[in-house]
């Protein structure tokens, strides 16, 4: 069978399962069965693909048909100017996140030599980007989740930070090594009752741990402020992703 035609099958059972951008998905993920990008398969409809790479486009859109993200299929995900690699012990990295990179770039851009400590840092996409970023200055990620952070130190070798940055299992409250110039954190913060509602790509495959925010959806982010009293330096800064309807909770 062609790539046009493989494409166009694995099109309608993806549109039969209500996923969304069947075509785009479908053309990302022949891609990654043949090792191309997808002008590739734009290009080249016409060529066959051999048994074993049928099968083995078919079991990824097997996957994809059931909502497992993109992401996850590809265990890949950009974010600000990288590729990080993700499996599904972490939360995928997305573009509203990469708002935090954006705002410590614009108070500390000429600073050198600081230190940062990224609170609940899963794949590590928001302490390394900075460390890319800001040449001279080091960094600290800690998360909860010990697969977590394996994720993280193999992105830091990938990117050649892990001389600069350093990964460690800890809950916040029991965090206490160190004073830090920023603190960023992106902390679970829906609550508790609201994740039943977001979408079955998420909420069938998201580690809930990166999630779930308890009852108010405040709880994590609470413990990240308090905290943070303790392990900013003076002048320092703390750098929160929070729900659109959180501001004055947090304000206060």
């Amino acid at each position: 069978m062609s790539v046009g035609n493989l494409i166009n099958k694995a099109t309608k059972e993806l549109i039969s399962s209500k996923i969304s951008n069947p075509i785009l998905d479908s053309e990302i993920l022949l891609s990654k069965i043949l090792n191309q990008d997808r002008k590739y398969t734009i290009l080249n409809s016409k060529e066959n693909l051999d048994q074993r790479n049928k099968e083995r486009f078919y079991e990824l859109v097997g996957r994809r048909k059931k909502g497992e993200p993109i992401a996850y299929i590809l265990e890949k995900k950009d974010f600000w100017k990288e590729t990080f690699y993700i499996n599904k012990h972490v939360l995928i990295p997305r573009p509203d996140t990469e708002l935090i990179i954006e705002e410590v770039l614009k108070l500390y851009s000429n600073r050198s030599r600081m230190h940062i400590l990224d609170i609940g840092t899963g794949s590590g996409c928001i302490l390394l980007s900075l460390l890319n970023e800001l040449k001279d200055s080091y960094g600290t990620g800690i998360d909860i989740s010990k697969e977590s952070i394996k994720v993280s130190k193999y992105n830091s070798r990938v990117l050649q930070l892990n001389n600069r940055a350093n990964f460690y299992v800890s809950d916040v409250d029991k965090f206490i090594q160190g004073k830090y110039d920023i603190i960023v954190s992106n902390p679970p913060y829906i609550q508790s009752h609201r994740l039943k509602y977001l979408d079955r790509d998420v909420k069938n495959f998201e580690p809930k741990l990166a999630l779930d925010g308890g009852v108010d959806g405040l709880l994590k982010t609470v413990k990240v402020i308090n905290k943070s009293l303790q392990l900013l330096k003076n002048n320092g800064k703390l750098i929160l992703e929070i729900g659109f309807n959180q501001k004055m909770e947090i304000l206060k």
